[in-house]
C-alpha cells in the first residue's frame, strides 16, 4: 500500500528528477485520495514535473481533477502543459458523457 501523505512530503525535494518521479507513484496509486496531493504538483516551478500531473489526473478521473484541470488552464503558462490540461480535460469529458 502506497502512503500518500508520505509521498506527499517528497513533493517538496529539491531535485525536480525525484518529484517527477513521485508523481509518477502517485499516480499509480489509481486513487482519488491523491488528487490533493497532485494539485500541490499542478503548482510546481519544473514543468515536467506539472505535465506529469496532469498526466496523472488524467488517469485519476473524477469531477475534483476536473476541476482542477479547469483552474490550472487558466495560470498555467508553458504551452505544452497547456495542452496536456487540453488534451485531458477533452478525454475526461468524454469518459464523463459515455458513462452517463
Amino acid at each position: 500500500m502506497t502512503d500518500i501523505s508520505e509521498l506527499t512530503k517528497q513533493l517538496e525535494n529539491k531535485d525536480s528528477i525525484i518529484r517527477r518521479g513521485v508523481v509518477e507513484k502517485i499516480a499509480s496509486v489509481e486513487d482519488e485520495s491523491a488528487i490533493d496531493a497532485l494539485i500541490l504538483a499542478l503548482k510546481d516551478k519544473d514543468r515536467f514535473v506539472r505535465q506529469e500531473a496532469v498526466l496523472a489526473l488524467k488517469k485519476i478521473g473524477g469531477s475534483k481533477a476536473v476541476e482542477q484541470l479547469n483552474q490550472a488552464l487558466n495560470t498555467e503558462k508553458n504551452e505544452f502543459v497547456i495542452d496536456a490540461i487540453k488534451m485531458a480535460l477533452e478525454r475526461l469529458q468524454s469518459k464523463e458523457s459515455a458513462s452517463t
